[in-house]
């Protein structure tokens, strides 16, 4: 029986191994963790961390034609703040721009008591005669999970009932302190919810030509699996360079309509953008219908885009093609980073993120000629071992910080590194800027980061940030961050213990 057949999907603790607490080198980061000397790595005191909900949503919500219920009290989740960026992302990619539609079950003392399950039933069958969606996404909270409704007969019970798909998520946040978790328990959820293959058409009369046309298009589709943090111009960059191979591209399963997951399977191969993301349904997708799949690098910066085309070139016999075509892309590109080079050489960068992205855009600022002042990834697991170990080749005393928010750790980290600039997730660059350090997001949908596009993007904001600080420093004049003194003067690890 395979992870998919379970209700529950496991948490990554337990099928990965991984852990969201480290300070160290980053050559003992990888040692430890080839050696399996990390599991024990805690925390005796933990300021706060994501809730896998909050990630889950953030892949639902760019799902259209859907429906979502939050099953549990109604302050669990919010997603009014992603309306913007779900309407942005439809009128990107030329789609009907339709609002977000998404309900509590708004539990109550009594229903804690004796159990929402008549809520979520009758949930389901009003919002699917109300709306008429293509899907329903129930979504599980700690106060579900806690009280044990049992969700997954409720759905099974109504899938028959009603004419929408149900998608039940599993995202309790108590259940797991790697919020990345989360990404399985909604590919979980989609694996087991929508159909991933086209019947089979029963015809009198057999169109030859037709087959061989669908067989010739299979065998030069690739599925690209992107992520809230990808945005359309990434996309966009994407498909230009398997393009120019002669590959067609679709991208799942952001922005990705129900029906179209059908057609999932009519692809020659799998590409993830990003490990932490999407090795559990693309091992489904292999042990189920036999697909195979890219799973290794992030196409961001020079060498890991080149490298990236190259892999996925090799799965088509393409190798020679792509080595031309990425000689020709790196050629332009450096011509275009001339302006830049020498106001980045040297520069102190700190970059905290995601797992992966955090490591492949320290390679990309390396390839500028910036200095690594600190790595700091949300989590680690085995598959930044391979990744993480190509900063051993110049600088195997880079310091890492492995940690789910704790902004504490990052406030003392970034007052002793003192670093130019910070690349940084979200709240991340609120503490770098009220440092006075100016910063860069890790991501932006609305610019490029991927590709030979995203090289050059990223180095023109990163001068503009280094030129224009002024606002870092007001704020750093005017803010004061509520940690005391004596803190700094720690180490930034010191709540960080094997036990």
């Amino acid at each position: 029986m395979g992870l998919v057949d379970q209700k529950i999907p496991p948490i990554r603790e337990d099928r990965l191994k991984a852990i969201e607490a480290f300070g160290g080198r980053v050559c003992d980061l990888v040692n430890h963790s080839g050696n399996g000397c990390l599991v024990n790595k805690k925390r005796g005191f933990s300021q706060t961390c994501n809730c896998q909900m909050g990630l889950a949503l953030s892949m639902i919500n760019t799902i259209p034609d859907i429906v979502i219920i939050k099953h549990g009290p109604v302050g669990c989740g919010n997603s009014s703040q992603t309306d913007k960026n779900f309407i942005n992302g439809l009128k990107s990619r030329g789609m009907n721009q339709k609002p977000l539609i998404w309900v509590s079950t708004n539990l109550d003392e009594n229903d804690i008591v004796n159990g929402g399950e008549a809520r979520l039933r009758e949930a389901i069958i009003k919002l699917d005669s109300l709306h008429r969606p293509a899907a329903i996404v129930v979504l599980t909270t700690c106060a579900t999970g806690i009280i044990g409704d049992d969700v997954n007969e409720v759905v099974a019970q109504l899938q028959g009932q009603v004419n929408a798909k149900i998608i039940l998520v599993h995202c309790e946040g108590f259940r797991t302190k790697i919020s990345a978790t989360a990404y399985d328990a909604v590919y979980h959820g989609i694996a087991r919810g929508l159909e991933l293959q086209e019947k089979d058409e029963e015809r009198i009369i057999v169109d030859e030509l037709d087959v061989l046309k669908r067989e010739y298009d299979r065998k030069r589709t690739v599925n690209i699996f992107n992520a809230f943090s990808i945005g359309r111009l990434d996309e966009l960059e994407l498909e230009r360079l398997l393009n120019a191979l002669g590959l067609k591209v679709k991208f799942y399963p952001n922005f990705a309509h129900p029906d179209s997951f059908r057609e999932l399977t009519n692809a020659a191969l799998n590409i993830s953008l990003c490990p932490t993301h999407d090795d559990y349904f693309l091992k489904f997708l292999e042990e189920r219908f036999g697909m195979p799949y890219l799973i290794k690098n992030m196409p961001i910066g020079i060498e890991n885009t080149t490298d990236w085309l190259l892999d996925v070139a090799k799965e088509f016999g393409l190798e020679e093609q792509a080595s031309k075509i990425a000689e020709a892309e790196v050629a332009i590109l450096e011509k275009g980073l001339e302006p830049f080079r020498s106001k980045l050489q040297r520069k102190k960068v700190f970059v905290t993120g995601g797992e992966i992205r955090v490591v492949v855009t320290a390679m990309l600022m390396k390839e500028f000629g910036c200095e690594i002042a600190g790595l700091r990834g949300h989590h680690y697991d085995q598959y930044g071992d391979d990744i993480y170990a190509k900063l051993l080749k110049d600088d195997p005393e880079i310091e890492v910080n492995i940690a789910t928010t704790q902004t504490f750790e990052l406030a003392n980290l970034l007052k002793r590194a003192k670093p130019d600039l910070a690349l940084a997730h979200s709240s991340s660059n609120i503490i770098a800027g009220k440092l006075g350090i100016p910063t860069l997001p890790i991501f932006s949908q609305g610019n490029y980061y991927f590709g030979y596009k995203g090289v050059f993007e990223v180095a023109r904001r990163a001068v503009k940030a280094l030129t224009n600080p002024s606002y870092q420093q007001k704020l750093q004049e005017n803010i004061r961050l509520p940690y005391k003194a004596e803190w700094y003067e720690r180490s930034p690890f010191a709540y960080i213990s094997d036990y």
